[in-house]
C-alpha cells in the first residue's frame, strides 16, 4: 500500500472519529431522534468515497479501525459505540467486496450497498454484542430485541445509507476526475495537506 493512500485512509478514519465525536456527541446531548442512525448513514458515506477513491479489500476495516481509536482517546470509552463504529466497517468491506463491480457500473447498486451494509451492520453488531460479548443490555432484550432493532434502526440507517453511499461514490469520482486541473498536485503536497488535515483534527479532537 503507497503511504499516500494510507495516509489518505487515516485521514478519512480520523474524519469518522471527529463525526463520531463532536456531531454524535451534539446528537446525544440534544436528545435527537437515536442519533447512530444519521451516524452510520454519514459513515457509510464516508466508506463509499474511500472505497471509490481507494479500491482496496480492507480500507474499510483500517478506516473503521481509526475511527475507533480517534473516539477511545477523544471521548468517553462507551465501548458498545466503539464496537459499532468497528463492525460498519467490516459491514462495509463485504458489501464492497461482493458488490463493487455492479457499484462501479450502475448507480442504483451504490444505494443498494448502502442497504445491506446497514442491515449487516447493525445486524452484526446486535448479534455480537448479546450472544459473544454478552452486554447486559443486548442479553436482556434477547432475539426479539435484537430483530426489532435490525428491523427498525437498521431500516432507517438504510434508507440513508442509500442516499449517502451514492453520494460518496460521486465525490471520489469528481476529486478523482482527471479533467480537474486544480487537483492535479503533486504527491508531496498531497502528503503534505493530508498530514496536516489530519494532525488537525486529532489537535481538536484532543483540546476540545
Amino acid at each position: 500500500m503507497k503511504k499516500e493512500m494510507l495516509l489518505g485512509l487515516i485521514f478519512l478514519g480520523s474524519l469518522w472519529g471527529a463525526v463520531e465525536v463532536f456531531l454524535g456527541d451534539f446528537l446525544y446531548s440534544i436528545g435527537a431522534f437515536h442519533p447512530s442512525i444519521i451516524l452510520t448513514a454519514i459513515a457509510f458515506g464516508i466508506l463509499a468515497f474511500a472505497r471509490r477513491y481507494y479500491p482496496r479489500a480492507g480500507s474499510s476495516i483500517l478506516i473503521a479501525t481509526i475511527a475507533v481509536l480517534f473516539r477511545f482517546i477523544n471521548a468517553s470509552p462507551h465501548y458498545c459505540h466503539l464496537f459499532a463504529i468497528f463492525l460498519d466497517g467490516v459491514a462495509f468491506d463485504i458489501m464492497a467486496i461482493f458488490l463493487s463491480n455492479r457499484a462501479e457500473s450502475k448507480f442504483i447498486w451504490r444505494g443498494i450497498m448502502g442497504v445491506f451494509s446497514a442491515y449487516l451492520g447493525y445486524s452484526l453488531f446486535g448479534f455480537i454484542m448479546a450472544y459473544v460479548v454478552h452486554y447486559p443490555h443486548w442479553v436482556r432484550i434477547g432475539l426479539p430485541g435484537i430483530l426489532n432493532y435490525i428491523g427498525f434502526r437498521g431500516s432507517l440507517a438504510a434508507v440513508g445509507s442509500f442516499l449517502t453511499v451514492p453520494l460518496g461514490y460521486l465525490l471520489a469520482r469528481f476529486l478523482k476526475s482527471k479533467t480537474l486541473k486544480v487537483f492535479k498536485l503533486k504527491p508531496l503536497r498531497v502528503f503534505e495537506l493530508l498530514s496536516l488535515a489530519t494532525l488537525c483534527l486529532w489537535i481538536v479532537g484532543k483540546v476540545v
